[in-house]
């Protein structure tokens, strides 16, 4: 076990390492897969940051979030399934 591998991992080291690599080699593909980063204007340096603020609000206050209520839509109906002299 390893502690400063472990805390690189948690506060996002990996993924930081994965942002540089693909903005160097296949820059549509950075896009498409850290859209949310890229217009979040996230840099790749400043993930541990954004991890040790996510952390700290954590610490703040652990009650989860309420669960908003699920409602399935009704719109879609199955067809019954046909009998085999049906089917043939």
């Amino acid at each position: 076990y390893d502690a400063e591998i472990h805390k690189e991992r948690i506060f996002g080291g990996h993924v930081g390492e994965f942002m540089e690599y693909l903005e160097e080699e296949d820059n549509q593909k950075f896009q498409t897969q850290f859209k949310a980063y890229v217009e979040a204007e996230i840099e790749s340096d400043s993930l541990e940051e954004l991890y040790e603020g996510v952390h700290e609000k954590i610490r703040e206050d652990p009650s989860p979030a309420e669960k908003k209520a699920f409602s399935p839509d009704k719109s879609f109906k199955r067809k019954a399934k046909l009998t085999l002299e049906e089917r043939n």
